[in-house]
């Protein structure tokens, strides 16, 4: 697949668990390592999707300690 489509898939599959509540506000997100591993991407596409999800306000990075499901 093209790296764009990648990028596209996991994003919308993350808004979308986010959206119906699967990943519930102030839940941790899983490791960049174990997203990768899950969705079978490269850990770039990883960091390009959740920094999307900063920029659109559904996740909330914590230094040294993750990302997070925004309240």
């Amino acid at each position: 697949m093209e790296p764009t489509t990648e990028y596209r898939r996991v994003l919308d599959d993350l808004v979308r668990r986010i959206g119906s509540g699967e990943l519930a506000p102030g839940e941790k997100l899983p490791s960049t390592v174990r997203l990768a591993a899950e969705y079978t991407v490269s850990i770039s596409t990883i960091h390009r999707v959740t920094t999307t999800l900063e920029d659109r306000g559904l996740i909330r990075g914590v230094p040294g300690k993750g990302r997070y499901v925004r309240q």
